[in-house]
């Protein structure tokens, strides 16, 4: 099949990130992809296409009204008319959805968290089959969304790296590096985060000088969490460094990862930290509620940050081994349920379903 992945944007973020191993898996089932972005925004995403060789079009140097949209991409279509059109975030969907009317081809639609777009939800029966990024993703679809259960499948977006390098284990004497991966945006919650540790070390002031939080990545809420930052006087404590397409080498510095999110689907940034062996500190959102095992694999944040948080840093104070024991059970979890194998079994389940659907 010749498939054209469209997208909203070339923005950073998971979603983004994961295209690569999406486009290799694909084509390794004999697909044709082309990449075809609605605008650019950061083009952060667009760094890793590049790394992994991968050509994309950007359809609009700007938002542009629906309508316009589609029309560019409609005109693309008249030279490379796909058998297929798979899309990826609410604005992308819609636009897929139109085209598939209108140039009467099937069309999928990924779903990446649990939350609802109005003007998506409207039009949330027309795809021919929805596919979760995670099974909880899934569910959702089928749940809320009211989605039949024949057009909804599931495809974990995340593959583990059995032989990647684990991260360094927390002595209990050393500063305890505490990481997170994320657009500064409000679904992550940073600035509740940033709250919540104040809180700690307000309860705490001699642990001030013993942590130190580092939020790897980009987005709208940098200026906002910089002022909070300092009125909180944590600048010595928390660090923005911005975006890098390095995560790997960011999390195996680290001794402990943090995800504040308010709603998340997969959540790849929690999975690639259980890769490299780190405890995750998370709210119990989306399939990071399947991960993250209290004392298991990590401790779960419920309810208010600036109760839940401090509890779980004055555990770990007290008990530094605990990470060590949870970091080790998560890098198993992954290890074992995102292999290879079964992210490619799911790739082509997706094809075999739409072939029955589409007969």
């Amino acid at each position: 099949m010749k498939i054209h992945y469209l997208v909203t944007s070339l923005e950073s973020g998971g979603g983004i990130f994961v295209i690569p191993e999406i486009v290799r898996t694909l084509q390794s089932l004999g697909h044709e992809v082309s990449i075809y972005a609605c605008e650019p925004r950061d083009m952060g995403g667009a760094i890793r296409l590049t790394e992994a060789g991968l050509s994309y079009t950007v359809l609009s140097k700007k938002r542009r009204p629906l309508s316009v949209i589609l029309a560019l991409y409609l005109i693309k279509t008249r030279k490379d008319r796909p058998d297929v059109i798979w899309s990826s975030f609410s604005w992308a969907t819609r636009i897929g959805i139109r085209a598939s009317r209108l140039l009467r081809i099937p069309t999928i639609a990924f779903k990446h968290s649990m939350s609802t777009r109005k003007g998506l939800f409207k039009v949330r029966q027309e795809p021919n089959l929805w596919v979760g990024d995670s099974t909880s993703v899934a569910g959702y679809l089928r749940n809320e969304w009211s989605i039949p259960a024949e057009k909804v499948l599931a495809w974990p977006l995340y593959k583990s790296i059995p032989d990647f390098p684990t991260a360094a284990r927390w002595d209990g004497k050393e500063v305890l590096q505490i990481g997170s991966v994320g657009r500064l945006h409000d679904v992550k919650n940073y600035a509740g985060l940033i709250d919540a540790l104040a809180t700690f070390l307000t309860a705490h002031p001699q642990l001030k000088s013993r942590l130190h939080l580092t939020i790897l990545g980009e987005g709208p809420e940098r200026a906002a969490l910089e002022r909070q930052i300092s009125s909180l006087d944590l600048n010595s404590v928390v660090s923005l460094p911005g975006f890098s397409a390095d995560v790997g080498g960011f999390l195996s510095k680290q001794h402990v990862y943090v995800q504040t999110s308010r709603y998340e689907g997969l959540c790849l940034s929690v999975h690639e930290a259980m890769n490299v062996a780190l405890p995750v500190i998370a709210t119990p959102v989306g399939e990071i509620s399947d991960a993250v095992k209290e004392g298991e694999t990590g401790y779960i944040l419920n309810g208010d940050l600036n109760v839940s948080l401090p509890r779980v840093l004055e555990h770990v104070f007290n008990n530094p081994e605990s990470l060590e024991h949870c970091g080790e059970n998560g890098r198993r979890y992954v290890l074992d349920n995102f292999s290879d194998e079964r992210y490619s079994d799911s790739a082509a389940a997706i094809f075999d379903r739409l072939n029955t659907l589409t007969k």
